[in-house]
């Protein structure tokens, strides 16, 4: 278990640089249109990194205390974040909300 966490960890910090940048370009989600499931995609995404690093904290500090099976388990859950965001880029077909069409908004004549 002792270093099954320290790999875990030591993939969490290297998983930590792409999770920054997908949370910097996280805006961009919403260029197709809006929806609410879009905006828990985007909250998603930006929380991700925070959650690696508080679970990070936490996990060496139950390390450190010898406490090795809580330490695994709190690394755990950016794992279960990610698994979350990835769920819930599958599931954004179809969600957006768009503003009125060209062809709804064309005047007929004739």
């Amino acid at each position: 278990m002792k270093i099954a966490t320290i790999i875990l960890n030591v993939l969490l910090l290297i998983g930590l640089i792409p999770s920054i940048l997908a949370a910097m370009t996280s805006p961009m989600i919403f260029d197709a249109g809006q929806s609410s499931h879009m905006w828990r995609v985007f909250w998603t995404a930006v929380a991700l990194p925070v959650v690696i690093v508080v679970c990070q904290i936490i996990s060496w500090i139950a390390f450190y205390r010898d406490n090795y099976s809580m330490a695994f388990k709190i690394s755990l859950i950016p794992t279960v974040h990610v698994v979350v965001l990835i769920l819930l880029m599958l599931t954004m077909n179809g969600t957006v909300t768009r503003g009125p069409s060209s062809k709804n908004t064309e005047k007929k004549t004739g």
